[in-house]
Parts: C-alpha cells; sequence; structure tokens
C-alpha cells in the first residue's frame, strides 16, 4: 500500500511539474504576443467581422443594444484565439527563444515598430536590425513561412466559428440576412 501511494504521490508531482512548465511556457507566449502586435490584429479583425456581419443584416435593421451583447464576449474570444495560436508558437519555438522574442517586443524601438506611433531614430533601427540579424531574428524569418500555415488555419477556423455562432444568435433572435 505504502509503494502504491509513493508511485501516486511522485506521479502526481510529475504531472504538476510538468504543468507548471507548460503553464509558463503558454504565458510567456502570451507575453509575447499581446506584445508583438497580435492581440491588436486580432482585436481589429474581431471588429471587421462584425462590420461585415451588420452588413448581412440591414433590413430588418438590428438595434444597436444587439450588437452591444453579441460583443459582450469580445474579452473572451481574444484570449480563446490567443491560447490557440500559443499551439502554433509552441510548435516552432523553444521557451527560451519565445522569452527572448518577448523581451525584444517590450523595448521602446520594439513597441515603436509595432504601434507605428512614432518615428525611429537610427537607434530603435539598430537595435531593430540587431534582434533580426541575430540567431533568434535568423529562426523568426526561417520558420515564418511554415508558422503563417498554422497561423491562417488557426485564425481562419477562429473566425468562422465566431463568424457563425454570431449570425445563429440574429437568426434565433429573428433577423434574417439579407438574400
Amino acid at each position: 500500500m505504502k509503494i502504491r501511494l509513493t508511485i501516486l504521490l511522485l506521479m502526481c508531482s510529475i504531472c504538476f511539474t510538468l504543468s507548471a512548465q507548460g503553464d509558463s511556457f503558454q504565458l510567456s507566449i502570451i507575453e509575447y504576443l499581446n506584445n508583438n502586435g497580435t492581440e491588436t490584429q486580432y482585436k481589429n479583425a474581431y471588429e471587421e467581422m462584425f462590420e461585415v456581419l451588420k452588413k448581412q443584416f440591414t433590413v430588418p435593421e438590428v438595434p444597436e443594444s444587439v450588437w452591444t451583447e453579441l460583443k459582450s464576449d469580445k474579452q473572451e474570444s481574444l484570449k480563446e484565439i490567443i491560447a490557440f495560436l500559443t499551439f502554433a508558437y509552441r510548435k516552432h519555438f523553444t521557451e527560451t527563444e519565445i522569452e527572448e522574442m518577448a523581451s525584444f517586443y517590450k523595448t521602446a524601438a520594439a513597441q515603436k515598430l509595432v504601434n507605428r506611433a512614432q518615428e525611429l531614430s537610427n537607434e530603435d533601427n539598430d537595435q531593430i536590425m540587431a534582434f533580426f540579424n541575430s540567431d533568434i531574428g535568423k529562426k523568426i524569418e526561417a520558420k515564418r513561412p511554415e508558422l503563417s500555415v498554422d497561423i491562417a488555419e488557426i485564425s481562419g477556423h477562429w473566425s468562422r466559428e465566431l463568424f457563425a455562432e454570431k449570425m445563429g444568435v440574429l437568426v434565433k433572435k429573428g433577423y434574417s440576412p439579407e438574400q
């Protein structure tokens, strides 16, 4: 009995350790995606999807309160897509590489690049070029085609499901899309 208990405790501790490692990797990827502009990109995609949906339901006009209600899960939906995207990054990069990428995207130069809010200085350009000429920068470029395929598949699935879900809610509420 003691041997079984010891084995069970050992297995549980291994599972918790692996889970904790996975969680830190997951959190690193999420931090990276939040800093590199991915979250903003999907916020915009979410809003654009509603613009397309609104064009489908112009007669009779859907009240603004219904659109507001449909958008109430925006943060949850964005967290979902970011979580799905972590699988693509996990497939192509190690935790150390992701942490290196996240560190770069926390810099002022990287944020200027992402936000296109300010003109880049020569120092900013040097810092950005140094990153993209580094081993991790080269790996990002080398993995770009494969990663893009994975991201496109995940994004397409997310947007189709989101569109169908919102369309279904509108139809259930009695609104019909234009033919």
